[in-house]
């Protein structure tokens, strides 16, 4: 059996905007797929490894916006939760996420989101 995923940490870095905290969660060949307004299902924006992830993630944390996970559900091979960003001028962005484990890192996740 590989490593657990500390989801506790996890949410904390990702609250905090904590950019490489957060970014050491993945595994060094991630994937992450978002559908959004402009990366609909017949295209969403992919992006593979790490090291993209983790400049991604500089650039969200960058911006002047909070973070909220709530309603998250938890097991040994992934997690589903919900993600709230406060982007201010009551504009907000709602995801719906799933995480997928692979020896205590993410190995791939998959967002749903809408925009104000």
């Amino acid at each position: 059996m590989g490593k657990s995923f500390d989801f506790t940490s996890f949410k904390r870095a990702f609250e905090a905007r904590d950019a490489a905290n957060w970014a050491s969660f993945f595994a060094d060949d991630a994937e992450w797929i978002e559908y959004r307004h402009h990366s609909p299902p017949r295209a969403p924006n992919v992006m593979r490894g790490k090291d993209v992830i983790g400049t991604f993630i500089e650039r969200v944390c960058s911006q002047p916006l909070s973070l909220k996970i709530e309603d998250e559900i938890i097991t040994d091979e992934r997690a589903a939760y919900r993600v709230i960003v406060e982007l201010g001028e009551d504009k907000r962005i709602i995801e719906h996420v799933m995480i997928y484990f692979a020896d205590g890192k993410i190995a791939r996740e998959v967002d749903v989101e809408a925009w104000d």
